[in-house]
């Protein structure tokens, strides 16, 4: 590293560069590259929220998702910060244990979503391995007060197994096909970090006991291991049907949110349910 580069180094630790959108992109923690999206003018939030990376994928999220989010989210007043997680997108490889490596990475977005938009709540999660992580990480992070769960954890139930083999049963062709594809198919639960169901469960009713809200919006990607609303009280119990969880099912849409209706009504969707579990607006 140059004098120059080592003098500016302090300053690049808070802020690289702005746009017309209203976004600042920062480099934080080891490293790690995240783009803030501030709230809309003259509104004032005590909530902001965090989304991690969905698998591989860069902190824009599957067809931009991830942006088209946060600008959304930003309009109605939340702060918003998407970053790449160690080892993703622009971050490089952390030298931190892996066993720790996810929490520290989590304290330093909210160290610097808190400082530069006043933040003391936060809302974190995303789609799939994103929501994954969320789960665990809120178990371990007091200043984490909302999940965000898109295609989240969920349990097979008898009731699910029904569902799924019972209109099978009448189509014997489909059984052919099914048993003859059986090696090949994907099974998404399968490539997922799920704790344990026992430990699912209780994890929920810790975090209904102490009041965190939970959004969890399901689509028919997830039909391998989800097909019913029900299914996720059946699986992780009566916390789960609790007012501080709350749940939609959209079994049209699929996994990554492609069209761009199901995108604006997930945005619709999560910005209603932030307004309702977090507070009103504060001029």
């Amino acid at each position: 590293m140059s004098i120059l580069e080592a003098e500016a180094a302090p300053a690049l630790q808070q802020r690289l560069t702005g746009n017309a959108e209203g976004e600042t992109a920062h480099v934080f923690g080891e490293g790690l590259l995240g783009v803030i999206n501030h709230g809309a003018g003259g509104i004032a939030r005590d909530t902001a929220v965090i989304l991690f990376n969905a698998g591989m994928v860069q902190r824009s999220g599957p067809h931009r998702g991830s942006v088209l989010l946060a600008r959304a989210l930003a309009g109605h007043g939340f702060p918003v910060l998407r970053f790449d997680q160690s080892g993703l997108g622009d971050s490089p490889i952390s030298t931190t244990a892996s066993a720790n490596r996810r929490h520290a990475e989590l304290r330093a977005a909210i160290d610097l979503l808190a400082a530069q938009t006043g933040a003391r709540r936060f809302v974190i999660g995303g789609i799939c391995s994103a929501a994954d992580n969320a789960f665990r990480l809120a178990a371990v992070e007091p200043r984490v007060h909302g999940l965000l769960l898109l295609d989240g954890l969920a349990y097979r139930t008898p009731g699910y197994w029904w569902r799924y083999l019972l209109p099978r049963v009448f189509h014997p062709g489909k059984v052919w096909r099914w048993w003859r594809q059986r090696g090949a198919q994907t099974d998404m639960a399968n490539f997922r970090d799920f704790p344990t169901q026992a430990e699912a469960a209780a994890q929920m009713t810790d975090m209904v006991v102490h009041d965190m809200r939970l959004l969890f919006v399901f689509t028919g990607g997830a039909y391998r291991y989800f097909n019913h609303a029900g299914q996720l009280s059946a699986g992780l119990g009566t916390a789960a049907r609790s007012p501080q969880v709350s749940l939609v099912y959209w079994p049209d849409c699929d996994h990554t949110f492609y069209l761009q209706r199901d995108r604006a009504r997930l945005q619709d969707t999560i910005a209603a349910w932030l307004e309702r579990e977090f507070g009103p607006r504060v001029a």
